[in-house]
């Protein structure tokens, strides 16, 4: 398809669509991936495409291709071009029976053990050449990972800037966590105790740093005795010692039906955090991004009974 530009004449729509996906790839390898073409194809319409714009658009570093100031200029303009184009001619409802779409999500060790299974098999039962891969969520490079579509949607619990469109899928109240064993198992938990107390922590969980902040604001802190990578470790650290752990309720509840923990509430005033849902601008397959934003907001609300609720635009 081409288009009429008034600075450019007529351009080639699809120079434009190979200009996202190498910006969203960084590289022309991932674009080609993504455009299910060859590599040669993509080099040849950037070849193109730089002719027309007079600028190079993207300049290599290390083993990433990084915008110009050009380019992060044209990236927004083209996005949303795209985006209009996309939903003006999609009259064609995405076919998940036919199609053979990989879907991507960002979702932390969390989001993996509470939302991944059932929303792969909702994904298998539409479509049997349909796929889901899963990155792992950095919350700093959120946004950017969003506005680049490097995935489709992204389950968090930290506001990510950027005017995506989002959802709260639950909000999460925090408890703490200890073995039957643990001394403090048999006493009152107050603020003092809690500071106290040996704790263990993991990193990269959301709701760590605003447990600290909480804390903190109350005049103290909690200095961390093991800090852990993955939460799967903690029910065996906690039965083995006498840490304790902050943690979301409902996985404290789910282990406490296999491991022998206790739950106590926190001592301390601290609001629920919301988990959102996060979409990336569908200026690219729009019906298919729609479709597996909906898979995904039903499937979270089967899994906590919560409603999904829309949002402004962070």
């Amino acid at each position: 398809m081409i288009v009429k530009d008034r600075q450019y004449g007529v351009m080639d729509l699809n120079l434009l669509r190979t200009f996202m996906a190498v910006y969203e790839a960084r590289s022309l390898t991932g674009a080609a991936s993504a455009l299910h073409v060859t590599q040669s194809a993509v080099s040849q319409a950037m070849a193109r495409l730089r002719r027309d714009v007079a600028d190079e658009l993207f300049y290599r570093s290390g083993r990433e291709m990084l915008p110009t100031p050009y380019a992060l200029e044209l990236f927004p303009v083209i996005r949303d071009a795209l985006g209009r184009i996309e939903n003006a001619v999609s009259a064609q409802a995405f076919d998940p029976l036919t199609s053979t779409r990989r879907f991507r999500i960002a979702l932390s060790e969390l989001g993996e053990m509470h939302w991944l299974a059932g929303i792969v098999e909702r994904v298998r039962a539409a479509g049997p050449g349909l796929s889901v891969d899963v990155i792992q969520l950095d919350p700093v490079g959120m946004a950017d990972t969003l506005a680049r579509g490097v995935v489709d949607v992204a389950i968090n619990s930290a506001i990510v800037p950027g005017g995506f469109q989002t959802w709260t899928l639950k909000r999460e109240r925090y408890v703490v966590v200890m073995a039957e064993s643990n001394p403090l198992a048999s006493r009152e938990l107050d603020l003092d105790t809690y500071r106290a107390a040996a704790h263990a922590v993991v990193t990269g969980e959301s709701g760590h740093s605003n447990i600290e902040r909480a804390v903190e604001g109350l005049g103290g802190s909690r200095e961390p005795v093991a800090v852990m990578n993955h939460f799967a470790a903690l029910p065996p650290m906690l039965c083995a010692t006498n840490l304790i752990a902050t943690m979301p309720y409902s996985l404290a509840v789910w282990w406490a039906r296999e491991w022998p923990l206790v739950l106590r509430d926190l001592p301390f005033p601290f609001d629920p955090v919301e988990v959102r849902l996060y979409m990336r601008s569908a200026h690219q397959e729009a019906s298919s991004l729609l479709w597996f934003r909906d898979l995904v907001l039903a499937a979270t609300e089967a899994e906590s009974g919560f409603p999904p609720e829309r949002a402004h635009r962070a």
